[in-house]
């Protein structure tokens, strides 16, 4: 498979959206870390904020450019990562609410062992079993690209081809649930420093 280590743009600043994230996800105090506890904080029901799904999605949202980030899933053994419009459903048992199961939404799972790239609710199987450390997710709004890159080796996994974005584009993670004790780790957004009052 081709490796491209020169088709990346450097990094675009984001942070998690702490007033978006399901009640049983801690975001870290800088905004760039997201891990799953068993016990449901006390948070207010913001609008935004999803009530079934382990989501959360940045503060940040993107409309013209290419922008890239790596995302740390070291130990992990269940995660979605990829990039959702805001107009993404936050609320309910619908498949839309799940990262790429409806039409505004990308990303890739990774879950027993195995990777999956979903849009639409259609599931890409992807020949992969390593479990990767660090992956990439580069976003073109001129190419209308979606691309999952293996980020040690700069190795694409997946890309999506959506022609033209309707809207802009966030960040948005899946750390999953604790999968039997095994999935305890956080998901770290590699590239983010600390967030700054005119965000």
């Amino acid at each position: 498979m081709q490796k491209f280590p020169h088709l990346c743009p450097d990094s675009s600043e984001v942070h998690l959206d702490p007033e978006t994230a399901h009640p049983k996800l801690i975001i870290s105090p800088k905004s760039d870390s997201v891990s799953y506890t068993d016990t449901c904080q006390n948070l207010p029901d913001q609008p935004g904020r999803f009530d079934i799904t382990l989501n959360v999605i940045s503060m940040q949202g993107f409309s013209f450019g290419r922008h890239y980030w790596e995302i740390d899933v070291t130990g992990k053994t269940y995660w979605e990562l990829g990039v959702t419009y805001p107009s993404f459903p936050r609320k309910g048992t619908s498949e839309d609410c799940w990262l790429g199961r409806g039409d505004g939404s990308w990303c890739v799972e990774f879950f027993d062992g195995e990777y999956t790239a979903w849009h639409g609710g259609v599931p890409h199987q992807l020949p992969f079993t390593k479990h990767f450390c660090r992956i990439g997710i580069l976003c073109s709004f001129p190419a209308g690209l979606v691309t999952f890159i293996e980020a040690d080796n700069m190795m694409p996994l997946f890309s999506f081809c959506a022609g033209t974005f309707s809207e802009c584009l966030h960040l948005a993670l899946c750390p999953g649930h604790d999968h039997n004790g095994t999935n305890s780790s956080p998901i770290v957004i590699c590239n983010a420093s600390s967030p700054t009052s005119d965000l």
